[in-house]
């Protein structure tokens, strides 16, 4: 069975309890919530992963990314692997923009 690696940033606005997820607009899990971030690139670490997707989807710079936890999961036709961490909104990010 392949396996599809994943990271995925967990991003809390400073002084809130807020977390910040994403609405899927594709596929079979269309309207779902998620936390952002995406396939790992051949010979990016999962933490490059995570500020390149986040900047690409949301245009937004993270930083003090820490490991979370390691989801594990069977789809019928491929095995997920996906690293979360928690991130801060770099002091000179934007916020976060929709992304279509």
């Amino acid at each position: 069975m392949k396996t599809v690696h994943v990271a995925a940033g967990i991003i809390r606005k400073e002084g809130s309890d807020e977390l910040l997820a994403v609405q899927r607009g594709y596929g079979d899990m269309q309207g779902l919530w998620e936390f952002p971030g995406g396939k790992l690139m051949r010979g990016e670490t999962p933490e490059d992963a995570v500020r390149r997707e986040l900047m690409e989807e949301l245009q937004v710079k993270v930083t003090n990314l820490r490991d979370f936890y390691t989801v594990e999961y069977d789809y019928p036709d491929f095995h997920l692997s996906m690293e979360c961490y928690y991130c801060s909104l770099a002091d000179d990010s934007d916020e976060p923009q929709k992304h279509d």
